[in-house]
């Protein structure tokens, strides 16, 4: 089976050190419907419930439910554990995961008698987490291999090769000299950063049985990686290469989405929805250093990058006023992710080196994900419980699919509804650091809590 790969891509000529990963390009194509308490408690299948804001996310025809306004925020504590190769790390964070204002306008008309407008926002991705693995023992591949490699045709490289005493230069061309042994090798990594989408939506009710919404989103994508790879070898005494890189990436992406809702019967609603690939436009900037002294050239750097049309399926039954049952079924076309640059301003090698992390995208290294969400809500008066599980498809070869459970509780006192959820999440991925490094595989362990506060007017 293939396996992602970490695509250290040294570029020459320009400087540039791009060490994005195929891992993360993907990662930036991923979408979380968080943007509620109630949609987090009911595992996210809420595409076809009735006056939910985190239902607009999915299908905007939910917007079309709405029979009065609302504001609504959502703040969320994240706790992030991995563990890379049997080594645990942490990360925790706060962050505002959701808010919004809808307006609903009744026409009063037996047709299309309201129409609904709302703007919000919605944290898809938080990419604040830790990680670090050390190598396997008695494992002899070098990030020295790969190093002395790029000193051939970079001057920041060579200046670095022409100094290590366990690298001999033969001609124009590196090598490692007889007798360097690996003692240890450890890589740390630390990432930060966002993908939040701005989306205004507009919906309408036809006779309170049919519904239709579309919306137009703009998304924000900030991303700041930090790489320290450590290794230490003996050669005549003890020999050590730290070599660090960080890479800062962002832009904006716009996309859309069209949903339809249907009552058949008056507690039974269906519907799909279909949204487009966001279309952004992103620059790099790289830099680094080996050994704290040895300083890699500075990189700038654009391109453009197309993410996977999502097409969901919609379903709730509700049991009177008691309870509430729904069902998401949504396809992701990851093999249809692409990135292309600005070719006209990019060395020939950055060119080859974007058409070959293209061609990986596009290769049957990706899937077509397949999602599955199942959610409840028992209402006691004003007090709500509600549950929910799903189940996210591995977008590609190297990932396994996100398993969560979720749980919450709501309150509603008049116009005014508090409400809390828990989501525990597992998944994991595979790598590699570099060209025949030891495999790295990474866990996923995610705690989410969140409170959703809002307001009907």
């Amino acid at each position: 089976m293939k396996r992602i790969t970490t695509l250290l891509l040294f570029v020459s000529g320009s400087g540039l050190l791009f060490a994005q990963t195929a891992n993360e390009i993907i990662k930036f194509s991923q979408q979380a419907n968080e943007a509620t308490s109630r949609g987090v408690a009911m595992g996210g299948a809420v595409g076809a419930l009735s006056s939910e804001y985190a239902s607009v996310n999915i299908n905007p025809a939910a917007l079309g439910t709405f029979r009065m306004g609302q504001i609504m925020l959502t703040p969320k504590v994240d706790m992030y554990k991995t563990t890379s190769n049997g080594e645990p790390d942490s990360r925790n964070s706060f962050v505002i995961n959701g808010a919004s204002i809808a307006y609903s306008f009744d026409n009063g008309r037996e047709n299309f008698n309201r129409f609904n407008v709302s703007f919000g926002y919605n944290l898809h991705t938080n990419f604040n987490a830790y990680y670090s693995t050390q190598g396997k023992p008695g494992y002899n591949e070098s990030l020295t291999t790969y190093m002395i490699e790029n000193a051939k045709v970079r001057a920041d490289y060579a200046a670095w090769a022409n100094t290590a005493p366990f690298i001999s230069r033969v001609g124009a061309t590196f090598e490692i000299r007889p007798g360097y042994d690996i003692t240890s090798q450890r890589q740390r990594i630390t990432t930060t950063g966002h993908v939040g989408e701005y989306a205004l939506s507009f919906g309408t009710s036809y006779s309170d049985q049919l519904y239709l919404g579309l919306s137009a989103g703009l998304s924000d994508l900030r991303y700041e990686r930090r790489d320290a790879y450590d290794e230490s070898g003996s050669f005549n005494g003890e020999t050590n290469i730290l070599h660090e890189t960080a890479s800062f990436i962002d832009g904006r992406g716009f996309n859309a989405r069209f949903g339809v809702l249907y009552k058949p019967l008056g507690n039974f609603m269906i519907g799909v929805a279909v949204q487009s690939p966001v279309f952004y436009s992103l620059s790099v900037r790289t830099n680094g250093n080996i050994n704290a002294t040895n300083e890699l050239e500075e990189g700038k750097y654009d391109f453009t990058l197309r993410t996977p049309w999502r097409i969901s399926l919609n379903a709730s039954y509700e049991v009177n006023t008691l309870a509430i049952f729904s069902f998401d079924y949504e396809v992701i076309t990851n093999n249809l992710i692409s990135l292309n640059g600005d070719y006209q301003n990019m060395s020939p090698a950055a060119t080859n080196n974007i058409h070959a992390l293209n061609d990986y995208l596009l290769s049957d290294s990706t899937n077509v994900a397949m999602n599955f969400r199942l959610g409840g809500e028992v209402r006691l008066n004003d007090f709500f419980i509600r549950g929910g599980f799903s189940y996210l498809g591995a977008p590609a070869n190297g990932f396994k699919g996100v398993i969560a459970g979720s749980g919450g509780l709501g309150y509603r006192i008049g116009f005014t509804s508090v409400d809390v959820a828990y989501r525990y999440s597992t998944s994991s991925e595979e790598y590699y650091t570099y060209k025949n490094s030891p495999l790295v595989t990474t866990d996923y362990l995610r705690h989410q809590f969140l409170l959703t506060v809002s307001y009907r007017f």
